[in-house]
């Protein structure tokens, strides 16, 4: 009994590789794109654990340029559903870059505060990794191969340090680094030129899991006098919406 389940085990496992080496298609592909990030909300400063300006509001709002590159896996290919519907698992990695704590400083301070009292630095750098499972429609002898999907977005922000000067007392502020999760939702279409070469347009919204975005972590002034911890936050993250082209190369 045993030995039948096993070689019924090793026929299933055998059929199914083979099955996904027929079928299955792998694909790789750069793409750009615009994002923006409407980051809005209640700022707040805790200073050596003092919390102050609770009731400020902050806008760090910001757009970007990214670039990023596509990977997946198609593992229901049309041949399975009559040409109708494809299955395909998909990475997307990006990159994009936020002014972040300058918006949400001039906006709390008044614009222009930022370079005003001697700082410079801090933009916020975004790694994305988007992990979606693309449900798409394929239909013979169409050029649009529309998709929409549910997954899980992974960002990993850092913001850089910030030099200041004078008219403030000079120094170093430290940035903060920090990974998110969250919810995303993407739809788009494929643009069937070829079997191999297919170009897309794509947008996506991310909505993370938490509500809080913190830009420093520390304060290092430069004459020696040590150091103090310095946590400037924005509490309220709506996340991301992505819009962007890009071309798949099939294999």
């Amino acid at each position: 009994m045993k030995r039948s389940l096993l070689i019924f085990s090793i026929s299933i496992f055998v059929i199914f590789f083979s099955f996904s080496d027929v079928f299955a298609q792998f694909y790789v592909g750069p793409y750009i794109g615009f994002v923006t990030s409407g980051l809005k909300g209640a700022g707040q400063v805790s200073e050596n654990g003092q919390v102050s300006n609770t009731n400020t509001i902050a806008d760090g709002g910001s757009n970007s340029f990214t670039a990023g590159v596509t990977v997946g896996y198609q593992i229901i290919p049309p041949e399975i559903t009559a040409g109708l519907y494809k299955l395909d698992l998909n990475i997307d990695a990006s990159w994009a870059s936020f002014n972040y704590f300058e918006n949400a400083y001039n906006s709390s301070e008044g614009a222009g505060k930022f370079s005003a009292d001697g700082l410079s630095g801090g933009g916020t750098t975004v790694i994305s990794i988007d992990i979606m499972p693309m449900h798409r429609f394929h239909f013979r002898n169409f050029i649009l191969s529309p998709y929409a999907g549910i997954g899980l977005g992974i960002d990993i922000m850092s913001t850089a340090d910030i030099t200041v000067g004078p008219p403030s007392e000079t120094g170093t502020i430290t940035g903060n680094s920090e990974t998110k999760f969250g919810l995303l939702l993407f739809y788009g279409t494929l643009f069937n030129i070829s079997e191999n070469f297919q170009p897309f347009i794509q947008f996506k919204h991310f909505i993370p899991f938490g509500s809080e975005s913190t830009f420093t972590q520390s304060y290092q002034l430069a004459n020696g006098g040590g150091s103090e911890s310095l946590a400037y936050s924005v509490q309220d993250v709506p996340g991301f919406f992505t819009l962007s082209a890009g071309v798949r190369f099939s294999f």
